[in-house]
């Protein structure tokens, strides 16, 4: 079974600067959940690639942490880049220095791509990503790609940033990001709240979210009516159904997909592993920055 494995999903760590009010690190925004905070041992992380011989594509990225918040960063970063895998990065971006972000551009040349998460300008980019610095992370992309880096900004549309969008856009090109993503399964909650008061935010889905997405980026038209219609996802469309891959988190566990990452994979039993219609049903609402 690991002889099919080509791509890896690593969570390198728990530990994050942001305090998104979807995340399931924290609670709406407001005080964190129950989890340890953890950053994937190297050595672990270097035991599980070398038993995948056809690996290739690493993607660092997880569900409770940031992967540049990790304190074994560079160690993790050094184990893809010495096996000459390709490795793609989902971040806020508002974490580390303009020369870190330049150095890493250089080191993985065109095998890097990172996804920047930046929703809207810098008036309302912190409605969401609540305590990120939208001006470091637009620092640090430049940076990045400045040096040669391979970066997509990726945007969750809102209610409070649609308005921005063609802007982002038109910043996007401009400082040379090579691909405008929407987040396609943007998590809503009925409630969200400032990470340091505790106060209700504003958080609410942008006007056309009343469409369903489809996993490519257009839009499918759905029955009439105002209620917001959870997205469909055909089992071919997941990345872990789809793609043969594993993920691996902070704490070192080898689990069939980010959705069960405190489950371990039994190698020869991954339909005993996944309840694939619930998978199917719930994946989309819980994966994704």
């Amino acid at each position: 079974m690991y002889d099919k494995i080509k791509w890896l999903h690593v969570e390198p760590t728990t530990r994050c600067n942001a305090w998104c009010s979807s995340c399931s690190r924290n609670k709406q925004g407001y005080g964190l959940t129950d989890f340890v905070l953890e950053d994937l041992d190297p050595d672990r992380l270097e035991q599980i690639v070398d038993n995948l011989p056809n690996l290739t594509v690493v993607q660092f990225c997880g569900n409770l942490g940031d992967p540049c918040a990790s304190k074994q960063i560079d160690r993790q970063l050094k184990i893809i880049k010495d096996r000459d895998l390709e490795l793609q990065i989902h971040t806020n971006g508002s974490l580390r220095s303009k020369d870190w972000w330049h150095n890493l551009a250089r080191m993985f040349s065109d095998r890097l791509t990172v996804w920047f998460a930046i929703d809207g300008l810098e008036d309302t980019h912190k409605i969401y990503r609540q305590a990120t610095n939208w001006n470091k992370i637009i620092e640090n992309a430049k940076s990045f790609i400045d040096a040669g880096g391979n970066a997509v900004w990726q945007f969750i549309p809102f209610a409070h940033n649609e308005h921005q969008i063609k802007d982002c856009m038109r910043l996007s090109t401009s400082m040379g990001f090579t691909r405008f993503e929407f987040v396609k399964n943007a998590r809503y909650y009925n409630k969200a709240y400032d990470y340091r008061s505790g106060e209700p935010v504003d958080i609410r889905p942008w006007s056309k979210h009343n469409k369903q997405w489809s996993r490519k980026g257009k839009i499918l038209d759905k029955k009439t009516g105002n209620d917001v219609v959870k997205k469909k996802v055909e089992k071919k469309n997941c990345m872990h159904l789809a793609l043969s891959s594993l993920f691996l988190n902070a704490s070192g566990v080898v689990a069939p997909c980010c959705y069960f990452s405190q489950r371990p994979f039994v190698e020869g039993q991954i339909e005993h592993s996944i309840d694939t219609e619930n998978y199917i049903d719930t994946c989309i609402t819980s994966c994704g920055s």
